[in-house]
């Protein structure tokens, strides 16, 4: 790698992390080149130069890369050496941990429809859906050895796997409606009780048995 492309990556990583930044505090909305050169302490012409589209591009590429960072630090995580149920608990806890360090931008990332719909054919929503199919693998894939592993039952991987992305959201959504929340520890160990176990009592009784 020559030293003018060091420098393009580095600079463009400095704007996509201003640009989360903003997002966070502005929303997707609210969120324009002028707040995130301010934020980067950079001109408003030199992002254009990385983002000639402006303010489309620069969002899309804000989310993806966002995306990319969280299944990087899930895959970072991973201990293969661990049995899959505690691998995945690490991996539970590294999520929330990413949510709690990016907050806000996860907060508007949930409240914004755009970002999760998928128009075939279209390339930036094709590239955004397989970048979250990368992250979704990395939970689906390690669910895959837990059932090979009998470590729990056969289930569908892919579909158990979302099912966990959403309830690993819900603190979020439930600080959006300004409800009290628990630590994110509690919250996290409290998710991975509920997928692993669901909500029947386990305890003898003698109503609502099944």
């Amino acid at each position: 790698m020559t030293k003018e492309e060091v420098l393009k990556e580095y600079r463009v990583r400095e704007i996509l992390e201003a640009a989360r930044r903003v997002i966070g505090k502005f929303g997707f909305e609210g969120t324009t080149i002028d707040r995130v050169a301010d934020e980067a302490r950079i001109a408003k012409g030199t992002i254009y130069l990385y983002f000639p589209n402006g303010k489309d591009e620069l969002l899309h590429s804000a989310v993806v890369e966002g995306l990319r960072d969280l299944t990087a630090e899930l895959r970072r995580s991973d201990d293969p050496s661990q049995t899959p149920i505690a691998r995945l608990a690490s991996m539970v806890r590294a999520m929330f941990t990413i949510q709690r360090n990016h907050q806000d931008f996860f907060k508007a990332l949930i409240l914004d429809s755009r970002f999760v719909a998928f128009e075939p054919g279209d390339a930036r929503e094709t590239e955004l859906r397989n970048v979250y199919i990368e992250a979704l693998e990395c939970v689906a894939d390690l669910l895959r050895v837990a059932i090979a592993d009998r470590a729990i039952r056969p289930i569908e991987p892919q579909l158990a796997a979302v099912t966990l992305f959403e309830m690993m959201t819900a603190p979020l959504r439930r600080s959006l409606l300004g409800l009290a929340g628990a630590p994110t520890d509690a919250d996290a160990e409290a998710v991975m009780e509920l997928f692993l176990y669901g909500v029947r009592d386990a305890r003898p009784s003698g109503n609502g048995n099944a």
